[in-house]
């Protein structure tokens, strides 16, 4: 019984099962209760590496998507040693330059989402894109072409040979920026630095040299602007500066392009409630404010200045928002009414002597 051939009982030929060492088919559904332990690749597309252990001996898999190499092209590859990376696709031959870009993890739990010629470090995450590098721990890359991640949790979002070198440093896209500081930003643009701690640089070729810097620069010519020191905020914009402050466009100054001066709206039609003012009663309360010179708390006591206090100003005068600010509309009201008042006396001044001097002028022809 034992050497009586399965088909004579009914059964299938040996051909019909899986075989151990040749290429088997299978055109039904499979199931398999239990572990499966799989070393080599599905269609040359995706590898399965289990049971990796790194250096330390932690052991987990790798799953290796995309191009799977060719005679001429490299695959896309996990380095030895390395755990829990993902590669989901992308590699093979570069668009641009005809050569082998593949994908490339090496660091343990990196991801490469696709694209081409990208690689992929510690926890890092390249999503796509072209020739993008992620080596920083945790860093990011989301896309675009020759960027660099190397800080640790920094991130590039895209763009074009942007660099985020410090800790929590980004570059969320633009050209040729770089974030070089500690938590430095540069949101966009075209070679931009952000190198001092916590700075942030902008716009065309603006540089944040110093911790806590901000800078913006606009594209006009020459190009390039630097900031002036720590936590200073320095913008060029060459049309003009304008700053709204009410729903619209209805309040707001204007700093306008080549000027060195603010201007604040002040169109009759954005006004209301108008009263005239006793120019006289204002000579009157200025002559009585004091007035002094004196230096901020946060300069140096070298710098001077000249004025009232706020709260000086509110008693007499019961102008602007609160009594700790005095606003420049304010002042040069105040000024205008207290010169219009001085004209008004030196004009009745100036008649009175004129009547004096004629009745002066009668008297002495008449001695």
């Amino acid at each position: 019984m034992t050497n009586v051939n399965a088909a004579t009982l009914g059964g299938l030929l040996p051909s019909a099962f899986a075989q151990v060492q040749a290429p088997n088919t299978f055109t039904a559904d499979q199931s398999i209760s239990g572990n499966l332990s799989l070393t080599g690749s599905t269609n040359n597309s995706l590898t399965l590496q289990g049971n990796v252990s790194d250096s330390s001996g932690n052991e987990s898999a790798n799953v290796i998507g995309g191009f799977g190499g060719s005679s001429s092209v490299t695959a896309n590859s996990i380095l030895g040693g390395v755990i829990g990376a993902t590669i989901a696709g992308g590699g093979g031959l570069s668009t641009d330059f005809g050569k082998p870009v593949p994908n490339t993890i090496t660091g343990n739990w990196g991801t490469v989402g696709g694209g081409f010629g990208n690689t992929a470090g510690l926890w890092a995450t390249v999503s796509g894109g072209q020739g993008n590098t992620a080596s920083g721990g945790v860093a990011m890359i989301g896309g675009g072409e020759a960027n660099m991640a190397s800080g640790p949790t920094a991130t590039v979002g895209g763009g074009t040979l942007n660099t985020a070198s410090a800790e929590g440093a980004t570059v969320a896209g633009g050209g040729g920026n770089t974030a070089s500081g500690i938590h430095a930003v540069v949101p966009g643009g075209f070679e931009n630095t952000a190198a001092g701690n916590d700075s942030f640089a902008a716009g065309h070729y603006a540089t944040a040299n110093s911790d806590g810097s901000f800078v913006w620069s606009d594209l006009s010519l020459p190009a390039g602007l630097t900031d002036t020191g720590p936590n200073s905020f320095v913008a060029r914009a060459s049309g003009g500066f304008t700053f709204y402050t009410a729903s619209g466009t209805s309040t707001g100054a204007t700093l306008a392009a080549g000027s060195g001066s603010w201007s604040t709206l002040s169109d009759r039609d954005a006004k209301a409630n108008f009263n005239a003012v006793d120019g006289q009663a204002i000579l009157s309360r200025l002559a009585a404010l004091p007035i002094a010179t004196w230096n901020y708390k946060a300069q140096p006591d070298s710098i001077r200045h000249m004025g009232p206090t706020a709260q000086g100003f509110r008693e007499a005068f019961g102008l602007g928002e609160d009594e700790r600010h005095i606003s420049t509309v304010d002042a040069q009201g105040v000024a205008l009414a207290a010169i219009q008042a001085l004209y008004e006396t030196v004009t009745e001044q100036n008649q009175q002597i004129v009547e004096l001097r004629a009745r002066l002028a009668h008297l002495e022809q008449h001695q």
